[in-house]
């Protein structure tokens, strides 16, 4: 059955439905959601599957108005127990008939709501000052047949779990006996209930209990214009004067509009088809409605959601943008890096030997020149502690600017404040340990360029760590090799780097490898701040995506646009 099919497959998607950002309206799609799988669980797909089962007639309205009473007084038997104490909380009953006791099992009405079964005969369950949520299940001989009454709790009880279980069970009614008070009937809580029983089209008849004689008529007009406005015209307005019980009963010829009212409804099996096809029809399409303020919902939520991520990427992209520049503009070679360049290779001496072209065991850096092994390591870690700190401001920038943004953000707030901050220290040994990575992968580059291109005996004169050393002073002038326009970016010690570079290498070569060290410098910033703001990604809450509840109502209401009702 393509209704049926179709309003299970959105109870399944519902039932994941996953709204946890703060958002405005977002309380409201949670309750909306989740009611919504408890209405198609506990009426709307049990109603489909069994049309012919007994009309659920549930008895609610507000405190102190007498449903208790009304209840005992149309089977004639105290049942239910009223007390003058408030709150009063017990179980919900159910009455049905003996024969019926099949269509109230847990796996058809109401099947969260575990179930207790009383002896026909037995005493009314008392009060207690504990939320009961169990269903109280007795057979009645007096209930008409095709029928079924359910106590329900009071709809504005100061007891929010009575509320709950009080809207639980009006969500699973074919019909509704409200019942209010003279004093009561303007109450704002029963009246949201009204509202909502005029969106299902269900059928609800009013009562108004316990009216002094001399007010029916003025309350009763006031009453109906209310109703009017409300779109339940139709509805009975049965007025119950103040009378003195017989019993704890209510006299019965008082009762008997009400009486009359329910045996219109259930007196035929077409009747009873009739009502309970009317009433699922419309809880379906108000069910339906409800859907697509929770497609919204969740639209917005994944919006959020995919804005905090992007947030995330933009500054990563942004940190590597500036690195780029940073690492390219001569920043990095001022002060302390060329001054210990300078130490390890003498500027003018070498130069002029490279444009000598003499020996290449002969034409050697100054540390050659005097004997001594040529030290590299005051310069690599010059420039390591310069890379460092750049990247280490860089990357807490990013941090920075991530909590920055989401902490304006209302939904976001909360999250960013779940994500647990990294030190100072602990950003500043990332950025050492990249730093240090990039470097070995650099002198790792230059040994493979050597042994390519079969110059070992020039790249065995020079030295590994000289040239890797080169390399980066021409990097960090100007990625791709310096030019002519380009001499001044960081002087005439760069210009050395780069032509001891190419008299090893080759022009070519030594653009292929800047480019390509700078690359990789940046390729490991991108996966060194992927991974240092992963907490960011991983705390953003997984919102539902928006199109499986979208399509799945779609197709709800698709199968139901063309079925017929009655009444």
């Amino acid at each position: 059955m393509e209704e049926y099919d179709s309003l299970a497959d959105l109870a399944g998607v519902l039932e994941g439905v996953s709204l946890p950002l703060e958002l405005p309206g977002a309380g409201d799609a949670r309750q909306m959601s989740s009611r919504g799988v408890r209405r198609l669980e506990d009426h709307i797909l049990p109603r489909l599957s069994n049309l012919d089962a007994p009309l659920l007639c549930v008895v609610g309205g507000s405190t102190g108005a007498g449903k208790s009473t009304i209840v005992n007084s149309l089977v004639n038997q105290t049942v239910t127990a009223s007390s003058a104490r408030r709150p009063t909380t017990r179980r919900p009953l159910l009455l049905h008939r003996p024969e019926d006791a099949r269509w109230f099992e847990p796996d058809r009405i109401l099947p969260t709501l575990p179930r207790r079964r009383i002896d026909a005969d037995a005493p009314p369950s008392q009060p207690t000052a504990e939320s009961v949520w169990e269903l109280e299940l007795r057979s009645n001989e007096a209930i008409r047949p095709g029928l079924a009454l359910l106590d329900a709790p009071d709809l504005d009880s100061v007891v929010e779990d009575n509320r709950m279980l009080a809207r639980q069970l009006l969500d699973a009614a074919d019909l509704w006996v409200f019942v209010t008070t003279a004093a009561r009937y303007a109450d704002a809580v029963p009246w949201k209930m009204l509202e909502d029983a005029a969106k299902r089209n269900i059928a609800v008849a009013v009562v108004l209990n316990r009216v002094p004689a001399n007010a029916v008529e003025e309350v009763r007009a006031d009453l109906s214009r209310m109703l009017a406005d409300a779109n339940l015209g139709r509805a009975p307005l049965i007025a119950i004067e103040e009378t003195i019980l017989v019993d704890g009963m209510i006299p019965h010829q008082s009762l008997l509009p009400l009486t009359n009212w329910l045996s219109s409804l259930t007196d035929t099996a077409q009747s009873r088809a009739a009502t309970a096809k009317r009433t699922l029809h419309g809880s379906v399409f108000e069910l339906l409605d409800s859907v697509d303020a929770v497609v919204q919902a969740l639209a917005e939520q994944a919006t959020v959601a995919t804005d905090a991520a992007q947030v995330v990427d933009a500054e990563i992209d942004a940190a590597v943008r500036r690195v780029a520049e940073q690492t390219q503009n001569g920043s990095l070679l001022r002060g302390e890096v060329l001054a210990r360049w300078q130490e390890v290779v003498g500027t003018a001496e070498l130069s002029r030997k490279i444009d000598e072209g003499i020996s290449w065991v002969k034409a050697r850096i100054t540390g050659f020149l005097t004997g001594r092994p040529v030290k590299t390591e005051p310069v690599e870690q010059a420039i390591g502690e310069g890379l460092t700190a750049l990247l280490s401001d860089e990357i807490a920038r990013a941090h920075d600017s991530v909590r920055s943004t989401w902490s304006q953000s209302r939904a976001m707030r909360d999250v960013e404040a779940h994500v647990p901050a990294a030190s100072a220290r602990e950003i500043n040994d990332l950025a050492a340990q990249m730093t240090r990575q990039w470097q070995k992968q650099l002198l790792d580059m230059v040994r493979d360029q050597a042994g390519s291109r079969k110059m070992s005996a020039r790249f065995l004169a020079i030295g590994v760590n000289v040239l890797g050393v080169a390399l980066m002073i021409v990097i960090f002038a100007s990625t791709g090799g310096l030019t002519g326009a380009e001499v001044g970016v960081a002087g005439a010690t760069s210009v050395l780097a780069q032509r001891l570079l190419e008299s090893v290498f080759g022009d070519q070569a030594v653009q292929s490898m800047t480019k390509q060290a700078h690359r990789t410098l940046l390729d490991n910033l991108r996966e060194v701040l992927a991974e240092s703001t992963r907490p960011f990604l991983d705390a953003v809450p997984r919102v539902s995506a928006p199109e499986p509840v979208f399509e799945a109502a779609e197709r709800a209401r698709a199968a139901w646009e063309g079925m017929e009702v009655s009444g």
